[in-house]
């Protein structure tokens, strides 16, 4: 009897223990990086960022933009917002050093999600966000590492 009650007491405990690990939400970081040399990127900071900040989804995650010119690659840590400096390394890999803007990236629990060139509008940034959260598909083929090509991944997770 005292064995049953043993493993019915670790069975519950094992229990409660993964069910609270698996409802912490992930801490996911949003590094938007372009300048104002770059159009694509003035229109989207201009009309796509203020419909981001107005949606609750977007109001769970951290959001740094990095001034970066189209020429530069991933500017230099000194360079780089407080917030960000811990995933300079990262950011370097994930971007193959790369030039041009915008390029953005999608840090879950410090880790990179997706890494992209180009823009996304609010809304497929919204079902971006929802889709880490709840651990839906993503919207994207997600790339955490980008090509020597423009705009390509080398290396994806679907």
């Amino acid at each position: 009897m005292m064995h049953i009650v043993k493993f019915v007491i670790f069975t519950i405990g094992f229990g409660l223990a993964w069910t609270t690990q698996a409802q912490t939400p992930p801490k996911v970081h949003l590094i938007w990086m372009g300048g104002s040399d770059c159009p694509p990127c003035v229109n989207w900071r201009r009309f796509e960022l203020p419909k981001l900040e107005k949606m609750a989804e977007f109001q769970e995650v951290t959001f740094s933009y990095v001034p970066k010119t189209v020429k530069s690659t991933v500017p230099a840590s000194v360079f780089l917002p407080d917030e960000v400096k811990p995933y300079k390394e990262k950011l370097d890999v994930a971007s193959s050093a790369r030039h041009g803007s915008p390029q953005a990236a999608v840090m879950v629990n410090g880790e990179v999600y997706d890494y992209f060139h180009k823009t996304r509008t609010a809304e497929d940034i919204q079902k971006m966000l929802i889709s880490i959260k709840t651990g839906s598909n993503y919207p994207f083929v997600r790339c955490i590492k980008a090509s020597s090509e423009w705009g390509k991944c080398d290396i994806t997770v679907n």
